[in-house]
């Protein structure tokens, strides 16, 4: 993965130009660019005003809308609806959430170890709390049954993904 940075501007006309290419770029190319391991920064021509937010956006919206299904609609009402405060608590959580992520593919390179979701809770639930079998507690007799029944229910659901793989 390269830590290239591209710059792109974008232009009136709503064409992209990555001046290290010297050429003009499409979304796709700009899409293959960061699949690629390149990071862009894309500027508005005329005011400077950063747009990678809003065009990486856009490139999941139109090329991924499937990816987009990351977003529950109930989230995206939330995001809308949030103030300053919440906004920023948001942000923060996600940037955090991306760091780890990052973090858990660095140290942990082999795709078979994370290719499954998980794989990617595990080895975080290892990270933060590891407990060998002896040391986990005891389920109470006071556990709330309905809730063992949807972890069974959701650990039966992961299992028939991975079998699906």
């Amino acid at each position: 993965m390269s830590d290239s940075r591209v710059q792109i501007k974008r232009y009136p006309n709503r064409r992209y130009y990555a001046r290290q290419l010297s050429k003009y770029v499409s979304l796709q190319e700009i899409e293959e660019m960061i699949q690629d391991g390149q990071t862009v920064e894309i500027r508005d021509s005329q005011t400077g005003e950063e747009l990678t937010r809003s065009v990486l956006t856009q490139i999941i919206a139109e090329r991924h809308p499937d990816k987009m299904e990351l977003f529950p609609t109930d989230m995206l009402h939330f995001i809308l609806r949030s103030n300053d405060a919440m906004s920023g608590f948001l942000r923060d959580y996600f940037r955090h959430s991306l760091t780890y992520l990052e973090y858990l593919h660095k140290h942990n390179p082999s795709s078979a170890t994370l290719s499954k979701p998980i794989h990617w809770l595990q080895t975080w639930l290892d990270t933060i709390a590891p407990m060998s079998g002896e040391d986990r507690p005891a389920p109470s007799s006071s556990d709330d049954p309905s809730l063992r029944d949807q972890l069974h229910q959701m650990d039966e659901r992961l299992r028939r993904l991975e079998e699906q793989d």
